[in-house]
């Protein structure tokens, strides 16, 4: 089984392992709104809006200004569009570490902690990656802490259709009893681990666990120039049916 690609920051600068997609970036302020770097893509407004469910999200040149309450359904579902995502956090020294850093809405909170707890009961759907960055900005400190997909220390299994018919979620409440993708085989390449859960973004529905590459190789394609192994020769697109609403047996819905 192919070992689990990274993200990490090195200096200051977010570097990422060959075959690892764009990552996406989001920075939280001591105040203000949420301002998030998205790999552009046709559909970002459309995905920020029904997947993440927020109203109205706000681009201004490069950035996104988003509400600070869709922080943690924001990392959720970037986790599972880009495997990765970086999170910028400015928290006042004056702080202190609260319960509120363990549960859900953790992600938003600025305490004494550095970060190292934020988010660990988000009903576990991602986890921290390497160790936070720490810088000193006078009147607070900015920690930069990457987050991936929650890996799995049990043998994968076959994927049997355990999320069939289910609409695509990425609140705490709408995944409660869902299993981790990590827990499957990739249904695409059948080669990794699967990390992300993959859904149509047409009808919303759950599809099928994927691996991270699996998961981006329609954005750019099977290129070494992206360090992308070809693919293998049982790779299929065959886990599309799982879309309840595809429209035939053979063309696929969007991905």
């Amino acid at each position: 089984m192919t070992a689990r690609a990274e993200v990490r920051i090195v200096e200051g600068r977010v570097v990422a392992d060959p075959g690892v997609g764009p990552v996406a970036m989001v920075w939280l302020p001591l105040r203000g709104q949420v301002i998030a770097k998205i790999p552009r893509r046709k559909g970002n407004r459309r995905w920020l809006h029904e997947t993440v469910g927020i109203r109205s999200p706000q681009l201004d040149g490069d950035r996104w200004q988003l509400p600070r309450s869709c922080l943690v359904r924001l990392v959720t579902a970037a986790v599972d569009r880009y495997g990765f995502i970086v999170l910028w956090r400015d928290m006042s020294k004056l702080s202190r570490c609260t319960r509120a850093c363990l549960e859900a809405t953790g992600a938003e909170c600025d305490c004494s902690c550095l970060g190292a707890h934020h988010g660990q009961d988000a009903g576990g759907w991602f986890e921290r990656v390497g160790d936070a960055l720490v810088a000193d900005l006078g009147e607070c400190t900015r920690t930069a802490v990457v987050y991936g997909t929650r890996d799995c220390d049990t043998d994968a299994v076959i994927y049997q259709g355990e999320l069939a018919e289910e609409r695509y979620r990425v609140d705490r409440v709408g995944r409660r009893h869902w299993p981790a993708a990590a827990q499957f085989m990739c249904a695409g390449c059948m080669t990794a681990r699967a990390s992300v859960w993959d859904h149509c973004h047409t009808h919303g529905f759950v599809r099928a666990p994927l691996c991270n590459r699996c998961n981006t190789r329609h954005w750019r394609g099977w290129h070494p120039q992206y360090g992308r192994a070809a693919p293998s020769p049982n790779l299929d697109d065959s886990y599309y049916r799982w879309c309840p609403e595809r429209a035939d047996g053979f063309k696929p819905c969007s991905s």
